[in-house]
């Protein structure tokens, strides 16, 4: 990322208008900088585009016109100049999983992203293997076949003959499933007899009930990666990862499970120039043993928000949960989904309700991973049985959102709900929805950004990553033109506006994380939080937006460049 430098303005005689501004005001409250010369775009209630910010201590205390602005500095003011270039609130990642990125860092790469095909994918993993020594062991990451659609998926035996001498195993890109070998079972202790941790967790076995290799879910591949996990091992990674996020723009980031420690998460944030964190704690013991006794922790850099849980699985391992069954086919067979398969819900209605009821009691903020039609709807009749008036301030999240009725989302803001939508799902998976998984019937329905807009949800977007970049404006091209990566239109009706996009990515974001008071807008009182970018998207072909860049960052008004 390019330093933008603190440069002295071309014009002699605007040199000479500045110098007499600046020697007129000799406030000691004048501001510590200016920016100026840029198209603002505020991202505030009429979406107005101004010309220049004034900053002191971190906090926004004007906006307006240029030659305005420059009466209030004084001789220590730097009057910084964007060259026309254009300026946005810091984005917001509503949804990633920054610690499971850096985790996972260190994986050999299958991903469809390098790979088109699966033989250079294995070459690439023998490759590595043959370098790793005997007994170490061996992660890779982005298995899927829907990405490279000549994979088969690896048996044990497989796997054996790849990496003999060593435990090895295997994530999806979905990471919701995943492959090991038999020293890797055999190093963890997994065998024929241990029972499945269910609700959709489970230990492929072939037709004489021996480990075949498949893992699904997170919780049966639990004890597989424990080498990756150590805090203490991945807190530089993790530093990396949310350095990554800043120089892609991103000034705070929420984390939905799979947390650092707090303690470690509070550091990376407060003591270092990082964006600032919130953390949704997942509801299982080891995370929760790190949720707080109260919501009213932290502060502006780090906070816990809430608790983090699963309704269904995902669409690529036939765990989403749906009103209709799968389609049936050579994909969706290789994909483990069975004939007449729905899929179905991670948590009993029972257990469900209990939770939402528990937490929302104590003031938390729930989050929901739901992805079919059905596990969106029993998610919303789980909430109108269970919330109070008093919970609906919590602003409690339905996460990816993908198959979503558009009448349940008439009814989520008398419950106070928000949606935060999985948009990617419809670039890199969307010709395989409708062709192969879904049908093209239900793809024509999915991720309804627009209507979520138009019932006032502040609906978000996100990545979910590792599982996608976090890339801020392929999210938001998506959502504008729901073209698949071949091209084809998935719910033209649910296009939303260039400015629309630009608020699920800060506004929005910040409303989810109750910060809708200190962050995503440029506006006075307000953090001054900044991306800084080479084009201005509200004039700059959507069809390009690969070509803009993100030139520089600024968190409460400081840089690290």
């Amino acid at each position: 990322m390019n330093s933008l430098k603190i440069r002295s303005l071309k014009s002699l005689s605007f040199l000479v208008l500045i110098s007499l501004f600046i020697n007129a005001c000799s406030d000691d409250n004048a501001p510590d900088s200016i920016f100026i010369n840029g198209n603002v775009l505020t991202v505030d209630i009429n979406d107005s585009v101004q010309e220049a910010v004034a900053v002191k201590d971190g906090v926004i205390v004007q906006i307006g016109k240029t030659k305005d602005l420059l009466t209030s500095a004084n001789k220590n003011t730097k009057i910084i100049d964007l060259m026309h270039k254009t300026l946005i609130p810091g984005f917001v990642a509503s949804h990633e999983h920054p610690t499971l990125k850096a985790v996972f860092s260190t994986t050999i790469d299958l991903s469809g992203f390098t790979f088109k095909s699966s033989r250079p994918m294995w070459e690439n993993l023998r490759k590595q293997v043959k370098n790793i020594n005997k007994g170490e062991w061996i992660f890779a990451m982005g298995l899927d076949p829907v990405l490279i659609p000549d994979l088969v998926s690896p048996t044990k035996a497989f796997l054996d003959e790849i990496a003999p001498n060593n435990p090895l195993f295997i994530i999806s890109q979905t990471m919701h499933s995943f492959w090991a070998n038999t020293q890797a079972f055999k190093t963890t202790g997994i065998t024929n007899q241990t029972p499945d941790p269910g609700q959709g967790s489970y230990y492929g076995k072939d037709k004489n009930g021996e480990l075949n290799g498949f893992i699904s879910e997170s919780t049966a591949a639990a004890p597989f990666i424990e080498e990756l996990k150590s805090p203490f091992t991945v807190v530089e990674r993790y530093q990396q990862t949310l350095d990554e996020l800043l120089k892609s723009g991103f000034t705070s980031v929420a984390s939905l499970g799979f947390n650092m420690p707090p303690f470690l998460a509070k550091y990376a944030s407060s003591n270092n120039f990082s964006p600032r964190i919130r953390q949704f704690i997942y509801l299982s013991p080891e995370e929760l043993e790190h949720l707080p006794d109260t919501p009213n922790n932290g502060d502006d850099y780090y906070k816990i928000m809430g608790i983090k849980l699963w309704h269904d699985g995902s669409p690529y391992t036939g765990t989403m949960s749906l009103v209709q069954p799968y389609l049936f086919n050579p994909l969706t067979e290789k994909m483990g989904i069975k004939e007449n398969h729905k899929g179905e819900s991670r948590l009993s209605d029972e257990k469900f309700e209990k939770t939402i009821r528990e937490f929302s009691e104590k003031g938390w903020q729930v989050a929901v991973h739901s992805q079919g039609d059905q596990s969106n709807i029993d998610s919303l009749t789980s909430f109108k049985s269970q919330l109070r008036d008093q919970d609906k301030n919590l602003r409690h999240r339905l996460e990816h959102c993908l198959l979503i009725p558009k009448e349940s989302l008439a009814e989520f803001k008398a419950l106070g709900l928000t949606p935060s939508f999985h948009i990617n799902h419809i670039y890199y998976y969307g010709d395989a929805l409708s062709s192969s998984i879904i049908g093209s019937e239900r793809a024509q329905k999915i991720l309804p950004v627009k209507t979520a807009f138009d019932y006032g949800l502040h609906p978000t977007l996100h990545a979910d990553s590792p599982m996608f970049p976090t890339d801020a404006f392929s999210l938001m091209k998506t959502a504008i033109t729901r073209k698949t990566k071949s091209g084809q239109v998935l719910a033209s009706d649910q296009a939303i506006t260039v400015q629309q996009a630009l608020r699920t990515m800060t506004i929005n974001g910040a409303w989810q994380l109750h910060m809708e008071n200190k962050i995503g807008s440029i506006e006075v009182g307000k953090f001054a939080d900044f991306t800084l970018l080479n084009e201005n998207p509200y004039e700059y072909s959507v069809e390009l937006w690969s070509n803009i860049k993100v030139e520089q960052v600024w968190l409460a008004g400081k840089t690290s460049l």
